[in-house]
């Protein structure tokens, strides 16, 4: 059976996002002016495809039938969340463990003020996504990069752990922001690698805030861990962020699961949370993440397919384009494409090129950190013939300037 044959829902259609409320694509716009409508962005990670019909179908009834009180976590919906958990990663958790949210960094910058104080420091490992460098930054805190380092010949980045056990041995360093699978550089941390990172932060008292939004990525030959599937001492110093939003394209109705095993720091992010009004999750926002679990999986198995197929397309283009390579992605929906070949004398002049010449926006690489310099996050969560379109246009740039 072919992949076209596999699939039954429309992941080919193009949408037309121009004056629609998406970022991604009106920040062109404000950049670049009225000019700019045939450059596409592969940016912002939100996806290009309408969701699940099943979700939508569950969200219509609910706009036809609810009232839009103040509403809680019913049973169900915890049997969804738990369901999905045990179906998916072989991760068996509590509801209890559950505290909810309006969004993944919101819930780090809430775990932040739960367990640090101005001039604490906190382990990050750039190149990483950049709200992490702002949470910790507008909660007062000293960063330490525990920046990850490139395998030039295996084209796959690695976690310096003699660097980290350094950091963390300092008597200030009270947090460490993992993230998992990376976000940018594709990496699904094996359970040995995340197991060597907890014992670390045991060691030396840091509390691990994990980041795993990107969990239900996994390419095949990788498997997501979740952290507090290492065991119980792993379970009892880590809050884990997850969320239906970044599988499921449900970013804008604002839903996240923050999951806490240890009851003593669940009760310390819950109170930080009480500090600040509280968080919330929308109503719709319970809605779909109910419908997601326990009726989409399928459309994730085929967008699945999809993504393995832009990214095959990402492949042969950087493997047929001098100056180009692609760190294979292990998850996530997003490619990082290393440019340093193409000889660009700065960052920016890279970024002018790919906007004005390329007509297409990638998340330039300087965004996560120094070492992402002449590097772009190459968003795949869109119809291939799309990408298709911006390989070509930026074959043709790419030519035209040899």
């Amino acid at each position: 059976m072919t992949q076209a044959q596999q699939i039954r829902y429309d992941f080919d259609s193009i949408l037309e996002r121009h004056g629609s409320t998406s970022i991604k694509w009106h920040e062109i716009e404000e950049e670049m002016g009225p000019d700019s409508r045939d450059v596409v962005p592969l940016s912002v990670a939100d996806m290009e495809f309408k969701p699940a019909p099943e979700i939508v179908e569950a969200l219509v009834t609910s706009a036809a039938n609810d009232v839009f009180g103040y509403d809680y976590a019913t049973d169900d919906y915890f049997a969804a969340l738990t369901g999905w958990m045990s179906r998916r990663h072989g991760f068996d958790m509590d509801p209890s463990w559950v505290s909810l949210s309006d969004g993944v960094m919101p819930a780090i910058n809430t775990a932040l003020r739960a367990v640090t104080h101005p001039g604490d420091k906190v382990i990050i490992q750039r190149p990483v996504y950049y709200p992490f460098t702002y949470a910790a930054e507008r909660n007062g805190l000293t960063i330490l990069d525990n920046e990850l380092f490139l395998d030039e010949a295996a084209g796959r980045y690695a976690i310096d752990f003699d660097d980290l056990e350094s950091k963390a041995s300092d008597p200030r360093t009270t947090a460490m922001i993992l993230c998992n699978p990376h976000n940018p550089v594709g990496r699904v941390w094996t359970a040995d690698e995340l197991r060597r990172i907890g014992d670390i932060c045991l060691k030396h008292g840091v509390i691990v805030l994990c980041d795993e939004i990107h969990a239900d990525f996994a390419y095949p030959g990788h498997q997501v861990t979740m952290f507090s599937a290492l065991g119980e001492e792993y379970a009892a110093n880590v809050f884990e962020f997850t969320a239906p939003t970044k599988t499921f394209n449900l970013a804008g109705l604002l839903c996240s699961n923050v999951i806490i095993p240890n009851c003593d720091l669940k009760r310390r992010f819950d109170i930080a949370a009480e500090n600040i009004g509280g968080l919330t999750v929308s109503h719709f926002g319970l809605v779909a993440c109910q419908a997601a679990y326990n009726h989409a999986a399928e459309w994730l198995d085929e967008l699945m397919i999809v993504l393995e197929r832009n990214l095959g397309l990402v492949r042969e283009f950087a493997e047929h384009t001098d100056g180009i390579r692609l760190i294979e992605p292990e998850g996530t929906y997003l490619a990082w494409i290393d440019c340093r070949g193409l000889g660009f004398a700065s960052p920016e002049a890279l970024r002018t090129f790919l906007r004005e010449k390329g007509r297409v926006w990638f998340d330039e690489g300087s965004l996560f950190g120094h070492s992402g310099d002449y590097f772009e996050r190459v968003n795949l969560a869109c119809p291939t013939a799309l990408l298709e379109r911006v390989l070509t246009r930026l074959g043709q740039a790419l030519a035209s300037r040899r």
